[in-house]
């Protein structure tokens, strides 16, 4: 099942409609992405490649579907009254529709099948190619799939250790998502887990990071416990315990698919993915 299924669950898409074409609607539509998502899936992603740009000024993709589709949400939500619960859950479902059309093209920044797997040094900010990789991979981790390949740039050395470190944590979670031989033997198991390892000294405060690595986490560990395991969970927490690591990252990526404001790293978090997305993949 992808994302984009699952989102049908969650509510029906909004009525087909025409998005007024005229300059001034693209306008709004390009002034709300950039003041309110553009920073997020930037932040979430890490990459700059989301801040659209021609020619200098701030633009949108001028592809039909996003616009209706931020068309039809703007709409709706010049409607939503604060106290109708209806109106708001629906509200929200539509942005998360929209928000995860946004972060999907990130998918048209390249061809097919390009990949930084064979880089030797550090891209620069906003490289298509990574941009389009780092989209797939977290599609592959939501949705309990694997890669053939790790597409992502591999670890290399450069004066900047910041960028250095957020490139490396992303080639670990393309390592985790990419399938291996007799994924369920001990080899497998163990190599998944050293990922995990090597993610957890890699998420440098960034909650970004710390949201795809307890998924990780969540999706490793899940299978191995019954469903009702947090039962049986102390109150203070041995993370050494596999069970106890399951339960704390469990309750930090609920806590933060309920986020609503704040940092945008947050705010990228619960909108990209929201309680129904951060279920345990079968």
């Amino acid at each position: 099942m992808k994302i984009s299924d699952i989102i049908n669950l969650l509510g029906p898409p909004p009525p087909p409609q025409q998005a007024n074409s005229s300059e001034e609607e693209f306008n709004e539509i390009t002034r709300v992405y950039h003041e309110m998502y553009a920073g997020s899936l930037s932040a979430f992603f890490e990459t700059g490649w989301y801040y659209f740009v021609e020619n200098g000024q701030m633009t949108f993709p001028r592809d039909s579907g996003l616009i209706e589709g931020m068309a039809a949400f703007l709409k709706v939500l010049q409607t939503v009254k604060a106290n109708d619960h209806v109106q708001m859950s629906y509200s929200g479902v539509l942005e998360t529709r929209v928000v995860w059309q946004l972060a999907c093209t990130a998918s048209w920044a390249a061809a097919d099948h390009t990949s930084n797997s064979t880089r030797t040094s550090l891209p620069p900010d906003g490289d298509a190619v990574e941009a389009k990789n780092r989209l797939k991979v977290v599609e592959a981790l939501l949705c309990g799939d694997y890669l053939a390949s790790n597409p992502l740039t591999p670890p290399s050395q450069d004066r900047d250790t910041v960028r250095m470190r957020q490139f490396d944590f992303w080639y670990q979670l393309g390592e985790f998502v990419r399938i291996r031989e007799l994924p369920n033997a001990p080899p497998a198991v163990k190599a998944r887990d050293d990922v995990l390892n090597k993610m957890r000294h890699l998420l440098d405060g960034r909650e970004n990071r710390d949201v795809l690595y307890s998924i990780a986490v969540v999706r490793e560990l899940a299978p191995q416990f019954d469903p009702n395991y947090a039962s049986s969970v102390p109150q203070h927490l041995d993370e050494a315990d596999p069970k106890n690591r399951l339960a704390v990252a469990s309750k930090f990526i609920l806590d933060e698919s309920q986020v609503t404001g704040g940092p945008q790293t947050s705010y990228g978090a619960s909108v990209i993915l929201p309680r129904e997305l951060l279920s345990t993949p079968e």
